[in-house]
Order: structure tokens, then C-alpha cells, then sequence
């Protein structure tokens, strides 16, 4: 049985592109402009990108085309629409903008939520719809679901758009990802292992556009009722409901207080007029690691997100050649097509894609967000929450206590690993075997080999220290009185 029957089969029925987009901007209303309507309405509009022209090799892959990215009017946007269906690829999301950039600086309100759901078959989409039309539903019965390809998108109509201020762009964002894990599981897609952890940025295929097999990409109504953002929200466990009356961010200290908590904070920005934007300051080598990454460990389903992360590296590490960038991403598109050679991952618009994260803007994307949607591991600095400078001073400290000589360092030529690591191993109590092995050059097996059953008294540290689970301890306790 298709996809299609089984939507018709719980009472869906197909509609247009007109019919979605009309909804979700609410045309006919005045919500966005008309072309040449004068900007003193203060309005914003989606943005519509695609591409147009190009060929394909010999391989299926496109080269040589051209996007186009164009604000989407009230009055023209069925045009627009009917323009675009016939590009390569084509995307929008349900998001409107300032201007024609569809940046996350640019956002203005969203008026619809998006989820990608993929890995369906009959029995995966019954599964869907069985937990969110039970007494008592997991997740919300959506208002449109759009069969594009292999995939699914589920598109949540909101009551009343919601204005994204800073802070509510990361609560919205929190949120998708919560409500991501909830749908995504192992009863309602096949790839569930793999869910698409998605921003409220991120762009799908336009209604009426093309598949990436060819197809056509096609909308069937589900639900009339349109939601809030509380009524979303509560489809969450209470310990994971984000508080969506947080607009801004809280300020918790005056600025006599912040001189004293951060001295160093005060004396960059407030003495000197530096900027606090939170970024890093981080080397070349940083986005060389992650080319490395992506070729060890980039998985079918987070493909182009890889590709998004390299960007974002790109702009932490100072790199704002855009040809080099894209000459990197195009290297690595014969690796990603081999990921899964079913399935090729192509040329088309998802480099293109990418590259819109090489941008200022996106200095600040944290770490655990890049973890999660390339889908491999990031290792974390363990300084217990220290800054480096303060972290090596505690080190050497603990250096000068255990070991005042010095007697860990190499002074007669290459040291016995095994001496290496323990004297590591001893200076750094807080580092387990990967820290152990990557710091010295070593491999893991190696570590663990010269570490297990070692026992620390009888190499400098007091008696009573053990070593266990990949860290030294020492017992602080003082001995009681007689």
C-alpha cells in the first residue's frame, strides 16, 4: 500500500500549493506585503530560493547551475510559485523575513512549525497517525503532511504567528528538537536511529516543486485545527516544556557586579569597547579536524549537515573564502554519495545550502548543536568548566605537590610509554583513556594496557590513591584522632 492511501485511508485529502501557503501566510488578510507596497507597514515576507540551468554528467550529478533566491508577495506568489516549480530544486520554509535574505539575523515570525520524518512505509505512517489521534496522544495530529520522495514533512499551522526575538529563537528551537525525538522513533520510521534534529531556518521542498528523483512534490490537508505555541509545547514532558514567556534574556548582574565576577569580560569590553559576542577564537586546524571527521564519520542522514557544520567551522576559524570552502565540500561529495550508494547524495542544492552558513552570523552556533545535527561526536575539553590559562596553573600546582622534581619529563631520551602515560596519567587525574591517549600520541589500547591494575602508591602519589575507570583518585579523608 502507498503513502498516499494510507493519508486518504485516515481521512486526508490533497490540496494545493496555494491552499498550504495561503494558510500558513495568511493571504487575503494584508499579514504580508504585495510587491511595490511601501515599507512603512513594517512587514516581512518568506523567501523562495532555487536553481535553475546547469546539466548533468555523466555521474547524475548537476553541474553549472544558478540560484536564484526571491521574496515571495501576496499578490505574486502563485506566480512565483509556478516560476519556481519548474527549477532543479526549489525551497521555502515558514518563516517570514526582512528583506531577501533569509538569515537567521533577518527572521521576523514564524508562522508554521516543520518536521522532516523519513524512513516511512504504510506500516511507519499508521504508526504515526495511531499516536497522535489515541485518548492520549504523544504528539500533535499535524495540519498538513507533504509527500516529498522518500520523506515526509509535517507542517504545524500556528493560530498567531510568532515574533522571534533572540531568545525565542533558541526556545523554538529547543523545542522542534524535543518534539523531534518524540515522533521520531522506532515505531514510526524506519531510520529512526537517524532523526533530523532541524532549526526553525531550515528549508523544504516547495509544494508543487521538484523531488529529487524527479517526482512532484505534493500536500494533503490532515487537520483544520491550527495551534499555539502552548498547546505544542505541552506535548512535552514537563521537565522538558521550554518557557516560552522568556522573549529576552535574563540580566542577573549589575554591571559593579560583573566588574568584580568578570574582570576579564569588563576590562575587553567595557574598558576597551571590545565585542562580548561569546564567539571562539579558534585556529585552522579546528576546520581541518572536521574535514578529517566527516570522512571517518558522517552518516547517511546527516549528510548535509556535515557539510552545514563545515561552514560554521569555517567562520569560527577566520576562513572566508568561499571558493576554498566550496572547493572542500565538493571534494567530499564522491565520499558522502559512497555513504550510501543507493541513495546518492548529489550536487545539486545541498552545497549550495551549506555554504549559507559561511557567514559572521553563525560564529556563535554552539558546540552541542553541531553535535547533534552532523550526528558525530564532538569531544569536549575537560578543564572541569576552567579556562585554559586558569586550568594550567591549577596543573602545575598539583605538579609542584606530587611531583616537585619534575621527574615525568623525558630528560634522557624517549621515556618507556609506560612510564609516559603513568606520569600523564598522574599529573592529570581528571583525564580518561581517549584524553590519555590523544594528548600523548598513543593509541587507547595502549593506555588502558599501562593503566590497568596500575597502582599509584608505589609511583609518588600517597598511599591509599587508586586508579579506577580511567581516572587516579586519592582519598582526602584525614585519619581520626587516637
Amino acid at each position: 500500500m502507498s503513502l498516499e492511501s494510507v493519508l486518504l485511508e485516515y481521512g486526508a485529502f490533497e490540496v494545493s500549493a496555494m491552499d498550504v501557503y495561503s494558510d500558513i501566510f495568511q493571504l487575503g488578510y494584508g499579514f504580508i506585503q504585495t510587491e511595490g507596497e511601501p515599507s512603512g507597514e513594517h512587514k516581512a515576507n518568506p523567501i523562495i530560493v532555487g536553481s535553475f540551468g546547469g546539466h548533468y554528467d555523466e555521474d547524475g550529478k548537476l553541474e553549472g547551475d544558478r540560484v536564484r533566491r526571491r521574496i515571495l508577495f501576496e499578490d505574486t506568489l502563485e506566480d512565483t510559485l509556478a516560476e519556481f516549480s519548474d527549477a532543479n530544486w526549489a525551497i521555502t520554509n515558514g518563516l517570514t523575513y526582512w528583506g531577501r535574505a533569509n538569515t537567521a539575523d533577518a527572521q521576523s515570525k514564524m508562522c508554521a512549525l516543520i518536521f522532516d520524518l523519513d524512513g516511512q512505509d504504510d506500516v511507519t505512517l499508521r504508526n504515526f497517525f495511531y499516536n497522535c489521534r489515541s485518548d492520549y496522544p504523544y504528539y500533535p495530529d499535524p495540519n498538513y503532511i507533504i509527500l516529498s520522495g522518500h520523506n515526509i514533512h509535517l507542517y504545524y499551522v500556528l493560530e498567531e504567528p510568532a515574533d522571534l526575538y533572540p531568545n525565542t529563537k533558541s526556545l523554538l528551537k529547543d523545542m522542534k528538537y524535543r518534539l523531534t525525538d518524540q515522533m521520531w522513533n522506532k515505531y514510526t520510521s524506519r531510520e529512526w536511529e537517524h532523526p533530523q534534529h532541524q532549526g526553525i531556518n531550515q528549508g523544504f521542498r516547495i509544494i508543487g516543486g521538484k523531488t529529487k528523483d524527479g517526482g512532484t512534490v505534493r500536500a494533503f490537508r490532515v487537520n483544520t485545527h491550527p495551534f499555539s505555541l502552548e498547546e505544542l509545547n505541552g506535548f512535552l514532558p514537563p521537565d522538558q516544556q521550554v518557557d516560552l514567556s522568556k522573549k529576552w534574556r535574563e540580566t542577573r548582574y549589575t554591571l559593579e557586579q560583573a566588574k568584580e565576577k568578570f574582570p576579564e569580560w569588563y576590562e575587553k569590553v567595557i574598558v576597551n569597547g571590545g565585542h562580548a559576542d561569546g564567539s571562539w577564537d579558534a585556529k585552522e586546524d579546528l576546520y581541518n579536524w572536521w574535514l578529517r571527521k566527516i570522512r571517518e564519520g558522517a552518516s547517511y542522514k546527516h549528510r548535509y549537515f556535515c557539510l552545514m557544520a563545515l561552514a560554521i567551522y569555517a567562520v569560527k576559524c577566520g576562513i572566508t573564502d568561499r571558493e576554498r570552502v566550496k572547493a572542500d565540500m565538493d571534494s567530499l561529495v564522491p565520499f558522502l554519495d559512497s555513504v550510501d550508494t543507493e541513495h546518492p547524495f548529489g550536487n545539486d542544492h545541498e552545497v549550495e545550502n551549506a555554504l549559507e552558513c559561511l557567514d559572521l552570523r553563525y560564529k556563535k552556533f554552539p558546540i552541542k548543536d553541531l553535535e547533534r545535527i552532523s550526528g558525530i561526536a564532538i569531544p569536549k575539553n575537560k578543564r572541569n568548566y576552567r579556562k585554559q590559562a586558569q586550568h594550567m596553573a591549577v596543573m602545575r600546582a598539583i605538579q609542584g605537590v606530587t611531583d616537585p622534581e619534575g621527574s615525568w619529563r623525558n630528560k634522557d631520551g624517549a621515556p618507556k610509554k609506560r612510564e609516559l602515560i603513568r606520569a600523564y596519567a598522574r599529573e592529570h587525574p581528571d583525564a580518561n583513556h581517549s584524553d590519555i591517549a590523544k594528548a600523548l600520541g598513543v593509541s587507547r589500547p595502549t593506555v588502558i594496557k599501562w593503566l590497568r591494575g596500575w597502582k599509584c602508591d608505589t609511583d609518588g602519589l600517597p598511599d591509599g590513591a587508586w586508579y579506577e575507570n580511567g581516572h587516579v583518585h586519592v582519598d582526602m579523608t584525614e585519619p581520626k584522632a587516637d
